[in-house]
């Protein structure tokens, strides 16, 4: 697994207003973030923000599912802030190890995506069902591993970079 730092082009705020602590939200491509790199950005089907955090520190992924010929990667970015300074770090973590992090594409929306291009909205195995939730959702249908596992990697990489 590889981090990659990247600035993040939001405030807290944003981030905040976006994606409460403790929630998830899907979204389609008009809702990317702005700043994305356009050459990932575009093999991109959809993604979903979500949200943790504690007194100290708020902590935003966005989880993009990125088309690999027939596979779906979950590809996040992840930033982590100091609630007291505002000051974030984050980046891009690639070839992620968690279990389901690559998927087949269903064969349902490899047809739409034939016709219509990648950003055809459809429901995949590792797509929440719901628009919209509470991380409790996601633990419940099995597909936080890759949001946990991304968290403690930028976490691990904001302390190293603090400590220099």
């Amino acid at each position: 697994m590889d981090f990659s730092p990247y600035s993040n082009g939001w405030p807290l705020e944003v981030w905040q207003e976006i994606c409460p602590e403790f929630t998830y939200s899907v979204v389609d491509s008009q809702y990317f973030p702005d700043w994305l790199p356009t050459n990932f950005a575009e093999k991109l089907n959809s993604g979903v923000y979500a949200a943790s955090g504690n007194t100290e520190t708020y902590v935003a992924i966005f989880m993009g599912f990125r088309i690999d010929n027939d596979e779906i990667d979950e590809h996040p970015y992840v930033v982590a802030f100091d609630k007291q300074t505002g000051s974030g770090y984050g980046g891009f973590i690639h070839h992620g190890d968690w279990k389901g992090r690559t998927t087949r594409i269903p064969e349902d929306m490899e047809r739409l995506m034939n016709s219509s291009g990648i950003g055809v909205y459809f429901n995949f195995e590792r797509k929440p069902t719901s628009r919209s939730g509470s991380l409790i959702e996601l633990k419940r249908l099995g597909i936080l591993n890759g949001y946990e596992t991304s968290v403690s990697v930028v976490e691990r990489m904001r302390n190293k970079e603090q400590q220099k």
